[in-house]
């Protein structure tokens, strides 16, 4: 596996553009990446039994508009084909993803670069209770793939440029069925890409600012998801949350924001029963938050991180606190029909408490205010 991943980078490398781009074309870059699983609950570390290696195709762009990507620094955007061993195929298997991925530059030379993913994952090998019930990580062979990706270029040629970095890959199904701890594979990469650089000289653009880059938002949304409570392939539990959002712009590439919860979760009820041997109502169901957090602005595409802490909770066996990776687009196509509803859109968000995955939620939502 190993020999034929290391085959497959250098074919790749060979079909790389041979020529500086500025005028925003896609291309392939090829990245080959070693590194291990790390374990993040004890049950994890007698699974790890070798390094993990891995291959990475993208095909990317650069292009100078539209006008968020001025304010980003021209990112790149495109898709990342992934596939890794685990160092363990026996119990773990083989891992495969196929993201969206965004690349921002950092840094006055444009030297560094950080990159994120969200996309589909497939895991080879699973969790079962007759061939495979030592592993308890991943229950389900399609899972979400998120991917945190950082680069440093080392040295360019006439046309390329080759980076070395470290990625992070996780998977889970986001408690949708359990056991699901979950693995993250971080990995050192080594990638060769084309030089895609932006033209020399002025830009010529309108001045007017789109709805993206109001300065004060006020949000509503209401999401759903749903999750497995207490044993291994039983029944999976509903789960409703309403949130009332604050942000406020930083600059025109970030926000901050407050936040209010409410979450609603039936199977509680269940978890009552078994862990405490208590009887409960849909008093006890009800869970109130609060959060803080980060926006990241790239056009109408919106990642969000937030930090809650219960402010009013029943159930305490999850402790004071927990958080929210979140992505939400605009449904600017819908504004074709009435301007106001380019203020609707569509939300998607892990939920959990650290490092445990408690369950995924999608929603819709509209932006009440925005100055």
């Amino acid at each position: 596996m190993r020999i034929f991943l290391f085959i497959s980078f250098l074919f790749a490398t060979k079909v790389i553009s041979a020529q500086v781009d500025t005028l925003g074309k896609k291309h392939l870059i090829v990245s080959g990446l070693m590194g291990s699983i790390v374990p993040h609950r004890a049950e994890m570390t007698p699974l790890i039994q070798g390094y993990s290696y891995a291959g990475s195709i993208q095909w990317m762009k650069r292009p100078t508009m539209p006008k968020w990507r001025i304010y980003q620094r021209f990112p790149m955007t495109g898709y990342d084909l992934y596939f890794s061993t685990t160092g363990n195929p026996r119990q773990l298997g083989q891992q495969l993803a196929l993201s969206y991925m965004i690349y921002r530059p950092y840094g006055k030379q444009r030297k560094c670069w950080y990159g994120m993913g969200l996309g589909l994952g497939y895991n080879s090998r699973i969790w079962d209770l007759d061939n495979n019930h030592q592993a308890p990580v991943i229950s389900t062979r399609l899972n979400c793939a998120l991917s945190l990706h950082f680069q440093y270029a080392l040295f360019s040629t006439l046309s390329k440029e080759h980076l070395i970095g470290l990625r992070m890959t996780h998977m889970s199904n986001g408690a949708y069925q359990l056991p699901n701890l979950g693995t993250n594979q971080f990995q050192l990469s080594y990638t060769i890409k084309p030089r895609m650089e932006m033209p020399k000289g002025p830009m010529w653009i309108t001045d007017e600012l789109p709805g993206y880059h109001s300065s004060r938002w006020i949000s509503l949304h209401l999401a759903a998801g749903l999750k497995e409570i207490y044993q291994p392939l039983g029944r999976k539990y509903p789960v409703y949350n309403l949130q009332l959002n604050y942000a406020r712009m930083i600059n025109y590439r970030h926000r901050w924001s407050v936040g209010l919860d409410y979450l609603y979760q039936p199977g509680l009820e269940k978890l009552y029963e078994k862990n405490l041997n208590q009887k409960s109502s849909p008093k006890d169901w009800q869970q109130w938050g609060a959060t803080i957090g980060y926006q990241s602005i790239f056009g109408y595409t919106t990642f969000a991180v937030q930090q809650g802490f219960y402010v009013k909770t029943a159930w305490k066996n999850n402790g004071p606190f927990y958080q929210r990776l979140s992505i939400r687009r605009n449904c600017m196509k819908l504004a074709k029909i009435n301007p106001y509803f380019n203020r609707v859109y569509i939300t998607a968000a892990l939920f959990t408490h650290w490092a445990k995955a408690d369950h995924f939620e999608f929603g819709c939502g509209i932006d009440l205010f925005r100055r």
